[in-house]
């Protein structure tokens, strides 16, 4: 993986570890930045962590063309199932 870095961190006793700051400004993550928690691979023990990104509420496939609703996102094809 290229640039890939590595950084050891405890976890404490809610769970929570600290992402480097120097990590988090080169991703231009600052206070407050929304992060999705991915279990990855419960085999080999993963997660991934990464910025939130704009995703239909239905599907969670489409990320483009999205209009705005009520508590969420809906993508064009899941708006036409909506309306059938």
């Amino acid at each position: 993986m290229a640039g890939q870095r590595v950084v050891t961190r405890l976890m404490d006793d809610l769970g929570r570890i600290v992402i480097p700051s120097d990590m988090r400004e080169e991703l231009g993550w600052g206070t407050g930045q929304k992060l999705e928690v991915v279990m990855n691979d419960i085999a080999a023990k993963t997660v991934v962590v990464r910025e939130i990104s704009l995703r239909c509420s239905l599907c969670r496939e489409q990320t483009e063309n999205l209009r705005g609703v009520e508590k969420g996102h809906v993508c064009p094809k899941c708006a036409v199932k909506i309306r059938a």
